[in-house]
């Protein structure tokens, strides 16, 4: 399966939390620290025209506040593309390549209706951030000789962001835990 934009997939989680117009999207992205996305029209508009025209997205039963405006909410199929998105692996690559794609997941699993699947994306986010921390760490060994250069700095902050990912996303594990731990009873 294609991997969608990370737009729409954030797009998406959000119309999950509850119905909303093309402008309350905007806002959201202009407003909060989603600003990582463009709230242009001509990002968010051609976007949301595509999760519809490909049945992900449609508009409400529930009038906008605004007079012509359209509050937009997922299909059944939307949501299922959601929570396959959400459920996807936690791979080395995402760890190297797209933390924020990971950050906006996480964001967003409190709507997967497993709530193991929280725990195991946790658990796989601080093993494989640990694990591309040790890999890092390897080369930077290989230049640990050589005179301190702004390369290998930044290689150390890599190593120490991989190692703070992969402590938090034990600590987030364990308070997960530990807060839903009447669910399991």
């Amino acid at each position: 399966m294609k991997r969608r934009p990370l737009l729409e997939s954030a797009l998406l989680g959000l119309l999950a939390q509850r119905p909303m117009t093309g402008y309350g999207l905007r806002r959201i992205f202009a407003t909060t620290p989603m600003g990582l996305f463009s709230d242009s029209p001509g990002s968010v508009y051609p976007a949301l025209a595509r999760l519809e025209r490909d049945g992900l997205v449609r508009a409400s039963r529930q009038k906008a506040a605004r007079p012509g405006g359209r509050l937009l909410e997922p299909t059944r199929r939307g949501r299922a593309e959601l929570r396959r998105w959400l459920s996807l692996p936690v791979t080395r690559e995402d760890v190297a390549r797209r933390m924020d794609e990971l950050l906006l997941r996480f964001a967003f699993l409190d709507q997967h209706p497993d709530a193991a699947a929280v725990e195991r994306f946790l658990a796989a986010l601080a093993e494989e951030a640990a694990a591309y921390a040790k890999e890092l760490r390897a080369q930077a060994r290989k230049l640990e000789a050589a005179p301190a250069s702004t390369g290998r700095l930044a290689l150390e902050h890599g190593i120490a962001a991989y190692r703070a990912t992969a402590r938090w996303a034990r600590r987030a594990r364990d308070a997960w835990r530990k807060s839903h731990a009447s669910d399991a009873i």
